[in-house]
């Protein structure tokens, strides 16, 4: 366990001096900023049937945050700015800081890694001389998780090849490409690998500014709000309070 540790540690050591000889490309999968709703369902490694709903909130010049929902999971938010990195559990308001190598944790019981995630916001990948990589070869910058990126054709792939720790890799089989809002987005994914394999599919995306411009938001704040009654033990106060007919003859009994 420990000679793993050790190998695992020069390992990094070397790729962060590599990273420092060589200036971070970022790629983007997104130039502007947008509202991604991604859906995926997997068979996974354990040969359970696992799924995932996600709302992806992509800033190029800040923050990036996913909304992330389970099933018999609790939600959770990965927010990231490249530098620096949490998760924050919304119901509970606890806040998690990860470091790179919490990257390489699953998203729940699902195949996908938080490194997916990562790599999608910040799109951090070294930048090499094509004269000795092919300009379709792509290497990570700071991923603990995945190493290369391989792309059968750009920009446009149909088919894209990522290999990491553990001697992992998987394929990603891009069956569609799709404009939303002049950003052109693979709109549906198979996911495959030795020991797991699903689909992904983006539901909706939308500039962030159609967040603000909702109009069905607008109306409803518009809407002028019912005035609450005073409440004294969750009886109202205010107004004229309707006798029980109990009370009723209680009442002419006892002016007999």
């Amino acid at each position: 366990m420990l000679r793993g540790f050790t190998v695992s540690s020069i390992f990094s050591a070397l790729v962060a001096t590599a990273a420092m000889g060589q200036s971070s490309c970022p790629h983007f999968l997104l130039n502007s900023p947008m509202v991604v709703n991604i859906e995926g369902h997997f068979v996974n490694a354990q040969n359970s049937r696992s799924s995932i709903y996600t709302e992806w909130r992509h800033h190029p010049e800040s923050l990036d945050t996913f909304f992330v929902h389970l099933p018999n999971h609790p939600q959770f938010n990965f927010i990231t700015a490249g530098a620096y990195r949490y998760i924050l559990f919304p119901d509970t308001r606890i806040k998690r800081q990860l470091a790179q190598h919490h990257l390489k944790e699953n998203i729940g019981d699902t195949p996908l890694k938080l490194d997916d995630m990562e790599l999608l916001a910040n799109g951090q990948f070294l930048c090499k001389d094509t004269s000795e990589q092919k300009p379709n070869i792509f290497s990570t910058t700071f991923s603990n998780m995945w190493w290369s990126l391989v792309a059968d054709t750009l920009p446009q792939p149909g088919k894209v090849t990522m290999r990491g720790a553990r001697k992992e890799s998987r394929t990603f089989t891009i069956r569609q490409w799709k404009v939303y809002s002049s950003e052109i987005l693979p709109t549906l994914v198979k996911l495959e690998s030795e020991r797991y394999s699903g689909e992904l599919w983006i539901r909706s995306a939308y500039p962030i500014k159609a967040l603000e411009q909702d109009p069905l938001k607008t109306n409803i704040e518009k809407r002028p709000k019912p005035e609450e009654p005073d409440l004294f033990r969750k009886i109202p106060a205010r107004g004229e309070r309707k006798i029980p007919l109990i009370l009723k003859l209680n009442q002419e009994l006892l002016r007999e």
